[in-house]
């Protein structure tokens, strides 16, 4: 197992457009996996599992069939879920929480970077899907394999035009969807709709949080708790933390934390593991390694 402590570095805050140095802060980075589907080929979004806290989601990038795998943490696949009535036009990014006493799923089909969503190919939507449970295989087992309509299908617009998204998170207290555009150095925007769990088809307009000066965000999650925002784009992380009751406009006007990432081929994945104090970053492409990253917390003064 490769361990490693690693720093934050200057380069990593010009990176994210920030005036100042952010302080030091050290993580511990490990190798948990490496993922080995041969299926998995352009993984693109990841989320822990909520009923089977040894297995993470993973959906591959366009080009792919509507589909989630669920993998063990030794890297291989336990099963297969496979959404019905529904295409993958360019799946970027998932999460999962849980609300009104069910494990979610949602997926996120918002890629747009030829800003023709809605033109020459189907709009962008979130898929919000009851997470199912699949119970651990024997050796020698085939993967399970499941097939499910999504609960909902949620429809979503921009005021200002098309737009690239490929990060998206739920904050569950705050019932709302957080979106942030992927964009060059301070052209980001973080926006959020309301999350409504209600069966069938909806439709929103997305609303203006506050611009982010975070270039070419990849992927996005928020912990456990809903007060920590961990954003990635394919060389490092930042991470926004907020107190509790306090707005995410007002949390991420404070300086963020720069996260520094283990070397990935172009990181595309992150999400919070159970304990909210470590993430899982990957990567996409074939026989990926999956790597799990300790984060620093803040003393932050009450808003």
């Amino acid at each position: 197992m490769f361990l490693a402590n690693l720093t934050s570095w200057p380069s990593a805050a010009l990176l994210y457009g920030l005036s100042e140095v952010p302080d030091t802060d050290v993580e511990t980075v490990e190798s948990v996996c490496v993922i080995r589907d041969w299926e998995i080929s352009e993984a693109s979004g990841m989320a822990c599992s909520l009923h089977q806290p040894e297995c993470l989601w993973v959906h591959n990038d366009s080009g792919d069939e509507p589909r989630v795998f669920l993998v063990n943490r030794d890297g291989t696949t336990r099963g297969i879920l496979t959404l019905t009535s529904v295409q993958a036009t360019d799946w970027e990014d998932m999460c999962a929480f849980r609300a009104d006493n069910q494990n979610w799923l949602l997926i996120a089909d918002s890629g747009d970077n030829s800003k023709d969503r809605g033109k020459t190919r189907p709009g962008c939507q979130l898929l919000l899907v009851k997470e199912p449970q699949i119970a651990a295989l024997n050796t020698g087992e085939p993967i399970v394999r499941k097939q499910s309509a999504p609960f909902a299908v949620v429809k979503f617009e921009y005021p200002g035009g098309a737009a690239d998204c490929e990060s998206v998170a739920v904050d569950v207290a705050g019932r709302q969807i957080l979106l942030l555009t992927k964009a060059g150095p301070g052209a980001a925007v973080l926006y959020r709709i309301p999350l409504e769990l209600r069966e069938g088809r909806q439709r929103f307009e997305v609303e203006e949080i506050r611009p982010l000066g975070i270039p070419w965000a990849t992927a996005m999650d928020l912990s456990p708790d809903g007060n920590r925002l961990a954003i990635v784009n394919p060389l490092s992380g930042v991470l926004f933390e907020r107190q509790a009751g306090e707005s995410w406009k007002d949390a991420c006007s404070r300086m963020a934390t720069v996260l520094t990432l283990p070397a990935r081929k172009q990181g595309e994945t992150v999400c919070f593991e159970a304990d909210g104090e470590s993430l899982l970053v990957g990567s996409e492409g074939r026989w990926q390694t999956l790597w799990r990253v300790s984060v620093p917390r803040k003393n932050l003064a009450p808003p």
